[in-house]
């Protein structure tokens, strides 16, 4: 008996101990993660985004963080702790840095061309670092090779750097080509010989082929030309403009904001104004200071003959892949070849030193082509990040996406 009434209570305690355990499961309180601290930043987030677009200052406030401070600071967000940046994404870099196996002569060159233009009202700056084959530094956008050179020995030096999302471009007047520059560039020399002509901007077929970029950029992007000395009496600047076989003399009048290129007759123009000269079509896009003034080429333009003696075929065929050509429709023979959006090639305009500025905007074109996109950042903080598609289209139509990052200092 005394048995049997340990065990009664025995079960009697467990009873109690389930009835306690399906109460608990049954009647649990219930808890939520409201997750309100990334709610409130994706609402602060969004409201930035957006008027910063309706009110048209997304995009200085993309590439520029004193646009951004700027803005922040006529906002009531001033008196709120949170750290923001916007970090844009799939258009061109304000800083382009190019990676030259080049000469001193021709990085100065360069240099001069292009240190620094205005496109879509922002600065673009490029910047030229001496590099040899094998030891080419990461942070830099693209390499430049002066060539002719053999790049036997440094194939897997330029393979690697490709992989990485860079970009290469040579410069070279070809006899024979090695077997890793046909690799690279998907060219060879051939045998069919044909009489210069001029040389023609093959028209894309379509936005995905490898020519659209170079195309679309050398008929919007201005390009940046100097003058060459200033009248002290009157203030006003002089230089000549370079194209084709033809080299016109043109005044900056920094009082009038005009400049007048002295053909007969002369024509006057002022900025964003379209004009002719000997037939082709420009625009004076920019009077960037006192002594330069930025030009954009208009379709259609034909160059005259830089092609010299190269005689180069497609490995492919694809001539989807041929920004410049000589010859017709019918027979082309190449002059600036694509290899993919990330490699180029183009025959040496300036082998006797008298480069046009036409010519340094057919390179420029292929360097904001192939050059990497993609941003580094750092990000000391934890933040909240919002993605955003802006669209800009004063100089050339720029569809870009953007990332604010957000974030309270507490992480």
């Amino acid at each position: 008996m005394a048995l049997l009434g340990q065990t009664t209570i025995l079960e009697a305690i467990s009873a109690i101990v389930l009835l306690f355990t399906a109460f608990y499961f049954i009647f649990r309180p219930l808890s939520f993660k409201d997750n309100w601290q990334t709610a409130s930043l994706a609402i602060v987030g969004k409201d930035i985004l957006l008027s910063l677009d309706f009110t048209g200052k997304l995009y200085n406030a993309a590439f520029s963080e004193v646009s951004l401070k700027e803005f922040i600071n006529k906002t009531s967000l001033i008196k709120e702790s949170i750290f923001l940046y916007i970090q844009p994404e799939g258009t061109i870099k304000s800083s382009i840095i190019i990676a030259a196996n080049c000469s001193q002569d021709k990085i100065r060159k360069f240099s001069e061309w292009y240190g620094s233009f205005v496109f879509n009202k922002r600065t673009i700056n490029i910047f030229f670092l001496p590099v040899n084959l094998t030891n080419i530094p990461e942070y830099t956008d693209l390499l430049l090779i002066c060539g002719p050179i053999s790049l036997d020995s440094y194939y897997q030096s330029i393979i690697d750097y490709l992989s990485k999302g860079k970009g290469v471009i040579e410069i070279a007047d070809f006899t024979t080509i090695d077997q890793s520059t046909q690799k690279i560039f998907g060219i060879n020399v051939g045998t069919a010989q044909q009489t210069n002509t001029d040389v023609y901007i093959k028209l894309p077929s379509s936005a995905k082929s490898d020519n659209y970029y170079p195309y679309k950029f050398f008929y919007n992007i201005p390009l940046v030309i100097n003058a060459s000395y200033v009248n002290q009496s009157s203030g006003k600047y002089y230089g000549n403009f370079t194209f084709r076989n033809y080299s016109v003399k043109y005044e900056i009048d920094p009082a009038l904001r005009r400049v007048t290129f002295y053909t007969n007759p002369p024509i006057s123009v002022i900025e964003r104004q379209a004009f002719k000269l000997y037939g082709y079509n420009f625009m004076l896009s920019y009077i960037v200071s006192n002594s330069s003034i930025s030009l954009s080429f208009k379709k259609l333009y034909n160059f005259t003959s830089f092609r010299g003696n190269n005689n180069i075929v497609l490995i492919d065929g694809n001539e989807e892949r041929i920004f410049l050509y000589e010859g017709s429709s019918a027979s082309k023979m190449p002059v600036a070849v694509l290899n993919t959006s990330k490699v180029a090639w183009i025959a040496d305009f300036d082998r006797y030193n008298n480069a046009t500025h036409d010519q340094k905007l057919a390179l420029l074109s292929l360097i904001l082509t192939v050059s990497e996109k993609v941003r580094s950042s750092l990000e000391p903080y934890t933040t909240y990040k919002i993605p955003y598609l802006g669209i800009e289209g004063y100089d050339m139509y720029e569809v870009y996406k953007v990332n604010l990052g957000i974030a309270y200092p507490s992480g």
